[in-house]
């Protein structure tokens, strides 16, 4: 015999195994206070209080419907007659976010007569993360950074500060430069620091002064790229929807135009295009052109002596906070004529 009072079950009697299908109410037979929300990539989240309205024993497992979701601590465990436990979870950071973004089912049986069944899910959030994007334009015996940086789902978010240590010099100071913008671009050169070892950290701090966010990258100035680059997202900003770059060298003159197309004028700032010259000792012949022409137009890059030379040419999107939001980059031979496109 089973006896339902609304939506939680007030007491239940059978000679064997009965399965029962509570509601969300925490004065059901198997108390459930779930999360409001969770957020993605963060650790050890109460996922529920589950609560054993039983008169007796009974063990609770609670498992996510996609495993690939996170973790759930404890699994299983066994509670007494009117005690109450948290659940914890740990949600993947690259899990689905939304509503009802993580369901999980909880199950609860005392062995003999008892046999309860549920399924929840939980809204997860985004999360905090910060984006960051550290290119190293070091040249001629001088550092030289140029840091992109932004901060996602800091609902408090008061500040970054980034901090460029010299861990070879002891003459260099250490300079640190704070912006209170969730997104933006900060500079950093010093003379006579080329080919030395930089330490780069940003920190992170909400409305109360405490760091949430923290990562450092350590790099030598020497023009190459650190790892762990990201590229900043902006869902409604301006994309990048093809270009084609022409080659008209000649006499041993490099003579490169690239004709672009751009979508979306929301926040759209500029096009700027990178030619860069990859051969050894030829840095002198990179340069950098741009243009706010929208939504295509045409980037020339003309330089002597180049003949033959490797380029990598790159086209970035940047935004109103001078962020790069979207990029596309070919590699050419300069001289071999005819056009290369991106999309190839």
């Amino acid at each position: 015999m089973i006896v339902g009072d609304s939506y939680a079950f007030s007491q239940t009697r059978a000679s064997r195994v009965t399965s029962v299908s509570t509601a969300n109410d925490e004065a059901g037979l198997l108390g459930v206070a779930q999360a409001s929300s969770l957020e993605a990539g963060s650790s050890d989240q109460p996922l529920a209080t589950v609560t054993n309205n039983t008169a007796t024993t009974l063990t609770v497992s609670v498992t996510l419907v996609d495993p690939s979701q996170g973790t759930v601590t404890p699994s299983t465990q066994s509670l007494a007659s009117g005690v109450s436990n948290t659940v914890s979870v740990s949600v993947a950071e690259g899990s689905a976010t939304g509503t009802n973004a993580l369901p999980f089912e909880i199950t609860a049986t005392d062995g003999d007569g008892i046999s309860i069944a549920l399924t929840r899910a939980v809204d997860v959030d985004a999360g905090s993360s910060l984006v960051r994007s550290v290119s190293d334009r070091s040249q001629n015996n001088n550092a030289e950074y140029r840091v992109t940086y932004q901060v996602n789902g800091v609902s408090d978010f008061d500040s970054i500060s980034v901090t460029f240590e010299n861990l070879d010099l002891g003459w260099v100071d250490t300079v640190t430069e704070s912006r209170t913008a969730t997104e933006g671009v900060i500079e950093y050169d010093r003379g006579g620091a080329g080919n030395s070892e930089y330490r780069i950290t940003f920190d992170v701090y909400d409305s109360t002064g405490s760091v949430v966010l923290t990562e450092s990258v350590t790099d030598v100035a020497d023009g190459n790229e650190p790892p762990g680059n990201q590229q900043p997202t902006d869902p409604d900003g301006p994309r990048l929807e093809s270009f084609t770059v022409t080659d008209e060298t000649l006499n041993n003159n490099t003579d490169y135009a690239v004709a672009y197309e751009v979508s979306r004028p929301d926040r759209f700032e500029e096009v700027r295009v990178t030619f860069t010259n990859t051969e050894p000792n030829k840095g002198w012949a990179t340069r950098e052109e741009a243009t706010d022409a929208f939504p295509t137009g045409t980037v020339t890059y003309r330089q002597g002596g180049t003949e033959g030379d490797t380029y990598e040419i790159t086209v970035d999107i940047v935004n109103t906070n001078e962020i790069v939001v979207d990029s596309g980059t070919v590699t050419h031979v300069a001289g071999t004529d005819g056009t290369v496109s991106f999309p190839g």
